[in-house]
């Protein structure tokens, strides 16, 4: 039951209003829908239950610079959307609640919050 553990720590944070997203998470998440019906059921409980992330250029700029950062060390090669979804969270002061090795290399050197949504390995 792996994602029921997924399901039981999200669950309160999106009751209490405190879950955000970005529109890049908005559609990788999206792209899960079978049909248009399904989509615009999906889109429209996450437009009530999450706050909106804008991304902008200064956001962009900042996964670039992140990015940079990261070549340094010879990790750059973090995929795209991960490195604006943490500028995006950065820029709004926002821990990223992830399932994802990629978020804790990036928080290495931006020193920004993140968090395992449950333990690595058990989903």
């Amino acid at each position: 039951m792996p994602m029921t553990r997924v399901h039981e720590r999200l669950a309160p944070i999106i009751a209490a209003g405190e879950a955000a997203s970005c529109a890049l998470v908005d559609l990788e998440v999206l792209f899960s829908a079978r049909n248009a019906r399904e989509y615009e059921r999906i889109r429209s409980r996450r437009e009530l239950s999450y706050l909106h992330v804008p991304n902008s250029d200064a956001i962009l700029n900042r996964a670039i610079e992140v990015q940079g950062k990261l070549a340094k060390r010879g990790q750059h090669r973090i995929p795209i959307p991960d490195l604006i979804i943490a500028a995006a969270a950065e820029s709004a002061g926002l821990t990223v609640l992830h399932y994802d090795a990629d978020f804790d290399l990036i928080a290495a050197v931006t020193s920004q919050p993140v968090e395992w949504l449950v333990p690595r390995g058990t989903v």
